[in-house]
């Protein structure tokens, strides 16, 4: 999901923010008031950290391998726990069910609220954050405030010999 177009709305508009879904309705981003993208590491933290003051986080907060760094350090700051699936919802929904936690994701935006739907819903993901902004009376911006991701770079490689 590409939120290129949205940002530049939420600027030009001085909306709050700006949701974007993806084709089938799973994955969830956001741009913040001023137009900055806001992945699913970021989503969940404001989620993991309203959660946790409203007394709703239970278990253990599942990203992935591809989880910023910068969001593991957050929560373990806030004394959150944190546990790294494999690449998938599908590993993330097993981690958060062997763990008996509710709240994971990935950084595509494919967040899972297990207490509110027992697979990703980007609607409903969207829903929890605006919930939890309200409730914390926070902009976007002001509640990823204290997290600070570190930089990251994906390299694929190819490796040559044939099928596998």
């Amino acid at each position: 999901t590409h939120i290129d177009n949205l940002a530049a709305k939420v600027r030009e508009s001085g909306a709050q923010l700006g949701i974007a879904f993806d084709g089938d309705g799973d994955r969830v981003l956001m741009a913040d008031d001023q137009g900055n993208p806001v992945d699913g590491d970021d989503l969940l933290y404001v989620l993991a950290r309203s959660w946790q003051a409203s007394g709703r986080l239970t278990g253990t907060v599942v990203g992935t391998l591809m989880t910023n760094y910068g969001l593991e350090q957050a929560l373990a700051a806030l004394h959150i726990p944190f546990q790294r699936a494999k690449v998938g919802d599908r590993y993330v929904h097993q981690a958060l069910v062997e763990g008996g936690g509710t709240l994971g994701g990935e950084t595509s935006g494919h967040l899972l609220c297990l207490d509110r739907a027992t697979t990703g819903d980007g609607i409903v993901s969207a829903l929890q954050v605006l919930e939890a902004l309200g409730r914390d009376g926070q902009s976007l911006r002001e509640a990823l405030g204290s997290l600070s991701k570190v930089p990251q770079k994906t390299v694929n490689v190819r490796l040559g010999g044939g099928a596998a």
